[in-house]
């Protein structure tokens, strides 16, 4: 009795769901054929609620638009790897890239009349639904490819609801007005999505579908294979073997039922022969899914993370700047830019050389880092390096080092941290712009004498060495001599004449406080500067006083091969040739005779290095930035926090890059190149009476000038000074040598700089060089 009463509700269950699928069907219709012949607007909306009737232009922005992987390349156009993302995609051109054992199967299954319909069947609409009210169901559903493309991927809606399907219905027709089949069909087998891959990636589209379950590429699938692969499109997670939610022997079960299905189903369309069904149904298909170990699949973030993010980094700001050029209103948001980079299908081409990355990142693991407690942080940091190498005739960043280990340390130390420049600000602040302007000549004397300081201060710049040479005093770091130069392009020039004219023109922007410190020639910044920024300024004085913009990318085109961006050459000449070169030969003095002559002079023989040494007077950061006649490194070394560095790191870090890249470019860093010599002749240096602009509480700093004489809040003790030397004689080095810092653990992972001035001076200690 009980089954009989049931019996009429089921009936009745049955009747109302194939009513509901009428009626939504002849609305459905109706509706297509009142939008079709452009009248009855009204109907349309009543039909479909809120529910705008879309144009091409607003299926294009979808559809035209797939995200796929991005690509970066090397300088050579080999291939760095591909963009940082929890999903992959790969996406299919054409239909013909794909096996035939997929298109059938496809076609099979999901929608047997593609190439006839128009957007939608309603004789499948009822079949499907009477199977499914009557438990009959044999696996081909109702929806049509194109249905299931706009609910996917138009309406991003699978709620089971009437006033969707007949959104979705309508716009199922529409496409088909504006696309081709084929058109549809790729559409259709790139959006589709099928799981977690081997690598926990999630895929969508056949194609990395493919690669991640079979490692195989898409027209490669055997018939077994593509079978099981369109069983997953009804529900990716129920036959997925690597969905980690559930165990891989039950979905591959369940999979593999379906897989069958499949397969039936082709064979009733004569899509495969009885022979062939009969030998697929028998393959253990489990043996065919390939593992994170079978992949072998290294992601580009582990073996070049420094690169990656990098690229990513100046790509955002490409991508931004010429939407801004192009119409400011348009700039979007930053993570915008972000995901367009990371799943733009972009082929981003940099001007990384490979093998000198490759060779100055094996030297930069090989150095022993330093590691101490730092007050305020748990556990022991490490000391850092960040390292850029640019060709200075082209602004290419040819290699760089980003710090000790990206691992432990994600903080870009080449082109995002900044950090004061000590001493190698003075031939960008003082001695070259000096040189361009005539004020001195590299043998003009200037007297290094006690000096006062400016904003009304009782305090001195120390100095008592007497007479020498700019030459000289460059050589050896000398403050004072720095001062009154400085001093002096300011009483000539101005602000804007030094900052704008000059500075600026070398991609280093000077903020508005700094501009009124004397201590700002000897490094003492508000900020601080990056080594890009510093290196940068630096291929200016090596390539006959000519700046070109650093970059590391060369071009990106995107998904179609067309370009978006490519580096364009726009060279600036801020000093005049015969100043480059006198300022070379100044620094070259430097690594021979001078500061960096027992480091980079005696770790460098064979090749004419010229450059500069930077240390602050607390030792918190150690600098040097040098040039051959090919190319320009900077190198920066100390902590991301407040704590005395190893003052020999920078120094031996640069020797060992430089070693790395000439080893592994030897026709590009050739031994025995040289200089080309400039002309000079003597200027009488009169520094006037100083200007006063030095308002040190404006920037945070006050420079300790004499390296003897240490106040700063390492309490160092004072030291006996030494005799004055004559112009001729290299000064004593009495200063006091600080630590060069614990061993011991890597510190934990950090994000951000939290690194300030100490407030006693960032200028450079002139005999800690």
């Amino acid at each position: 009795m009980e089954s009989e009463k049931q019996q009429p509700k089921k009936g009745k269950r049955i009747l109302k769901k194939l009513g509901k699928t009428t009626f939504i069907v002849a609305v459905s219709l109706l509706t297509i054929s009142v939008a079709a012949a452009g009248v009855g607007l009204g109907a349309v909306r009543a039909y479909t609620e809120n529910e705008k009737i879309r144009t091409k232009t607003d299926f294009e922005e979808t559809l035209g638009n797939f995200s796929a992987d991005s690509y970066v390349y090397f300088g050579d156009k080999t291939e760095v790897g591909k963009m940082h993302r929890k999903d992959s995609r790969e996406l299919i051109k054409s239909s013909k890239e794909v096996s035939k054992h997929l298109l059938d199967a496809l076609f099979a299954t999901e929608d047997r009349e593609f190439y006839q319909h128009s957007g939608f069947v309603p004789k499948a609409i009822l079949r499907a639904t009477w199977e499914s009210a009557t438990g009959q169901a044999n696996g081909s559903g109702g929806s049509t490819l194109t249905q299931q493309l706009v609910k996917r991927e138009i309406l991003q809606n699978t709620e089971k609801s009437y006033e969707r399907k007949a959104k979705e219905l309508i716009d199922a027709n529409r496409i088909e007005k504006y696309y081709n089949k084929e058109e549809i069909l790729v559409s259709y087998l790139n959006s589709v999505f099928l799981g977690n891959g081997a690598n926990s990636k999630l895929l969508y589209g056949f194609k990395v579908a493919a690669h991640g379950l079979f490692n195989k590429e898409v027209d490669k699938l055997t018939l077994p294979e593509a079978a099981y692969l369109v069983g997953m499109v009804q529900s990716p997670n129920k036959f997925n073997p690597n969905n980690p939610a559930k165990e891989p022997e039950d979905t591959i079960k369940k999979g593999t039922e379906r897989m069958k299905l499949v397969l039936k189903n082709m064979l009733t369309v004569n899509k495969i022969t009885q022979k062939e069904y009969d030998e697929a149904i028998k393959v253990d298909i489990s043996k065919s899914f390939v593992s994170e170990e079978d992949l072998n699949e290294e992601s580009a973030m582990e073996t070049y993370p420094y690169i990656m993010t990098a690229v990513q980094k100046e790509a955002v700001d490409i991508l931004k700047k010429i939407d801004e050029e192009k119409d400011p209103e348009q700039v979007k948001k930053k993570d915008q830019y972000n995901k367009y980079v990371n799943s733009g299908g972009l082929k981003i081409y940099t001007t990384i050389d490979k093998r000198i990355y490759d060779e100055m990142d094996k030297a930069a693991s090989k150095i022993k880092y330093n590691s101490k407690s730092v007050k305020g942080r748990k556990g022991k940091i490490t000391e850092q390096i960040g390292a850029v190498m640019i060709n200075q005739k082209t602004g290419e960043v040819l290699s760089f080092v980003g710090g000790a280990d990206f691992k432990k340390n994600q903080k870009d130390h080449a082109f995002d941290a900044q950090n004061q420049p000590g001493s190698s600000m003075k031939p960008i602040l003082a001695y070259g712009p000096a040189l361009d302007k005539g004020i001195i000549s590299p043998n003009s004397t200037i007297i290094d004498e006690n000096l006062k300081k400016g904003g009304g201060s009782s305090d001195f710049y120390k100095g008592d060495r007497g007479p020498m040479s700019a030459e000289y005093a460059l050589q050896w770091s000398k403050n004072v001599p720095a001062v009154k130069v400085y001093r002096e392009v300011l009483r000539k020039i101005g602000q804007g004449g030094l900052f704008d004219g000059y500075v600026k023109k070398m991609g280093i922007d000077i903020i508005q406080k700094d501009r009124t410190v004397d201590s700002l020639v000897l490094g003492g910044a508000s900020i601080g500067y990056t080594v890009e920024e510093m290196t940068g300024a630096y291929s200016m004085f090596a390539n006959d006083g000519v700046y070109n913009e650093t970059h590391i990318i060369r071009e990106i085109r995107d998904k179609d091969d067309k370009i978006v961006y490519q580096y364009k050459p726009n060279p600036v000449r801020v000093f005049e040739t015969n100043t480059a070169r006198q300022l070379t030969s100044m620094l070259r003095a430097v690594v021979t005779s001078g500061t960096a002559k027992d480091s980079i002079g005696a770790g460098t023989g064979g090749y004419n290095v010229a450059g500069k040494t930077g240390t602050t007077t607390s030792y918190f950061d150690l600098w040097f930035v040098g040039y051959t006649p090919e190319v320009t490194m900077g190198v920066w070394s100390g902590y991301d926090y407040n704590a005395i560095g190893d003052q020999h790191l920078a120094k031996e870090a640069w020797v060992k890059l430089f070693k790395a890249a000439a080893t592994a470019r030897p026709d590009l860093i050739k031994k025995g190149s040289s200089f080309a010599s400039g002309t000079s002749k003597n200027v009488y240096f009169e520094s006037g009476t100083p200007v006063d602009t030095d308002d040190e509480s404006s920037s945070g700093t006050q420079t300790n000038t004499n390296s003897n004489t240490n106040t700063n809040t390492n309490n160092q003790k004072k030291e006996k000074q030494p005799q004055q030397p004559t112009p001729q004689q290299p000064p004593r080095n009495n200063g006091q040598k600080p630590p060069g810092g614990d061993k011991g653990t890597p510190e934990d992972p950090t994000k951000g700089q939290f690194k300030f001035g100490d407030g006693n001076g960032n200028g450079d200690g002139e005999d800690h060089n």
